[in-house]
């Protein structure tokens, strides 16, 4: 295996991820590989091990991050409406803030190397931003970081359970964005026979008219209500699955730094 399979391999295991933190990843070690130089690629390939696996620790790592990015900016929004202390004798106010990113660590034959986030340049954030996943792909790398961390069996048939009442959940909320889709459809089309018996009796075609108006409303209703439901579902699942992956990654590198 040479440097362009071993990166090609990686960008496969990265696939779940958005593009930009993708791509974001795949530089890091292709930089990685530009350090070391041609002559010490096999050292390199045979240092970070399986792309598989290395796949695997970088996506837990990114999860990880978003997850103290979302609750970094979650706390920096509620301390902006709270009044920030006066330094008594002063008038100053004072506060807390928050940095993000983390360096890069520098190559080091003795430890092998991460990725980690950058700090994203302001030339970047709109890109960032505009590449932001939906919140069912969210839920879907965070599952996926879940299954790649190290688990017991106990807790592997746990998350089983829970990946099956999810499916559950989301397909019963399904069910009823169809159903809103097909009231809506049908309330058009009432609607629309009921203009044309207008024409032929006045009263039964308004009767007919309102019929179809208030299908067309109903429908409305459930299709935004329902994808509401599966927004504010996945959002909330993938917070909570988000922070199981947090904690977990942060035992297993305090372990392994102990």
């Amino acid at each position: 295996m040479n440097r362009d399979t071993y990166l090609q391999e990686l960008k496969k295991g990265l696939k779940i991820l958005p593009q930009y933190d993708r791509d974001e990843a795949i530089e890091f070690y292709e930089e990685y590989f530009d350090e070391a130089g041609v002559e010490n690629e096999a050292k390199v390939i045979e240092e970070l091990g399986d792309p598989k696996v290395l796949a695997k620790k970088i996506l837990v790592d990114v999860v990880d991050r978003k997850y103290e990015e979302t609750m970094a900016a979650s706390n920096a929004n509620t301390l902006a409406v709270v009044p920030a202390p006066v330094v008594a004798g002063t008038g100053a106010a004072t506060g807390e803030g928050f940095t993000q990113g983390a360096e890069i660590p520098q190559a080091n034959p003795n430890v092998e190397p991460v990725f980690s986030a950058q700090p994203v340049d302001e030339g970047k954030k709109s890109k960032k931003k505009g590449n932001q996943p939906s919140a069912l792909k969210t839920l879907a790398i965070v599952l996926a970081a879940i299954f790649a961390l190290p688990l017991s069996p106990v807790v592997f048939a746990f998350l089983i359970v829970a990946c099956v009442l999810i499916f559950v959940l989301f397909m019963v909320l399904i069910s009823f964005l169809i159903a809103g889709i097909a009231i809506l459809v049908s309330g058009i089309a009432t609607a629309v026979f009921g203009l044309v018996a207008l024409f032929m009796n006045p009263i039964a075609g308004m009767v007919i008219l309102g019929g179809g108006l208030t299908c067309f409303g109903l429908g409305i209703f459930f299709m935004i209500g329902s994808l509401a439901l599966i927004r504010l579902a996945a959002g909330g699942l993938a917070k909570g699955f988000g922070r199981i992956v947090h904690r977990k990654n942060r035992k297993n590198k305090a372990a392994q730094a102990a």
